[in-house]
């Protein structure tokens, strides 16, 4: 994995990337006004490359490693940068799994950790950056009633997809696809987990996937849950 510095608002900083797309060593990154849309949805920072059209996605270690060193070490340190299950690794294993299963996903470009163990954004995942798409989030509080049903069965219908390849997405909402200039859906933020294999944890597993936090409230949830569930039992996937 080749060294690669990045710089962030000028401020240079070390990672060791697995280049998946032949990027420059060096780059210098922005942060325009889009970015603050981006994290307000997650809990990531994002930043910009101009020039080479990557979106660079960055993910803050969980614990501060001057107020909770011990934490930090094992579970930020030793679990996931050094093993090899970073955010970013996570989320290009992921990426390649929802694309097997058929759905379209933002391409990914790199993925890596920090090198300096002080750097708190520890997890940096490279992606294509399409700028003529818009948030789903926006999208679907943009349509009327009907259209805004619509759209939660189109994304119910993906998810069935994956669901059918054995995989389930863990963070389910509006805010992780976008609408590209056609109407089609990408996935971002693309982490999912196995479906169990026993009946009741199944159930369990896809009950969790559905959240009226996410989803805008109790009447879509119950809307997501009753076409999920329908057409699985249709094939005897959820009983």
């Amino acid at each position: 994995m080749p060294l690669h510095r990045v710089s962030l608002d000028g401020v240079p900083r070390w990672y060791l990337i697995r280049d998946l797309a032949s990027l420059p060593t060096r780059a210098s990154l922005s942060h325009p006004p889009a970015m603050a849309t981006l994290e307000r949805i997650g809990s990531s920072a994002f930043y910009l490359d101009e020039t080479g059209g990557s979106l660079y996605k960055l993910v803050r270690d969980k614990y501060d490693w001057r107020q909770q060193s011990a934490k930090w070490l094992f579970r930020d340190l030793l679990d996931k940068r050094l093993s090899g299950r970073s955010a970013a690794a996570r989320e290009y294993r992921s990426n390649r799994i929802i694309r097997r299963a058929g759905l379209r996903t933002i391409a990914c470009r790199a993925y890596g950790v920090a090198v300096n163990p002080g750097n708190p954004l520890g997890s940096l995942y490279v992606m294509e950056y399409l700028d003529g798409a818009r948030s789903g989030e926006r999208h679907f509080l943009e349509q009327d009633e009907a259209g805004r049903r619509d759209f939660l069965r189109r994304m119910c219908d993906e998810a069935l997809r994956l669901i059918a390849h054995g995989y389930v997405h863990r963070d389910f909402h509006f805010g992780n696809v976008l609408v590209d200039a056609q109407g089609e859906l990408i996935w971002i933020d693309t982490h999912v987990r196995r479906l169990p294999r026993a009946l009741a944890r199944r159930q369990a597993c896809l009950e969790a996937m559905l959240s009226p936090t996410k989803l805008q409230g109790e009447t879509y949830r119950q809307l997501a849950h009753e076409h999920i569930r329908g057409a699985l039992t249709t094939t005897k996937g959820y009983r």
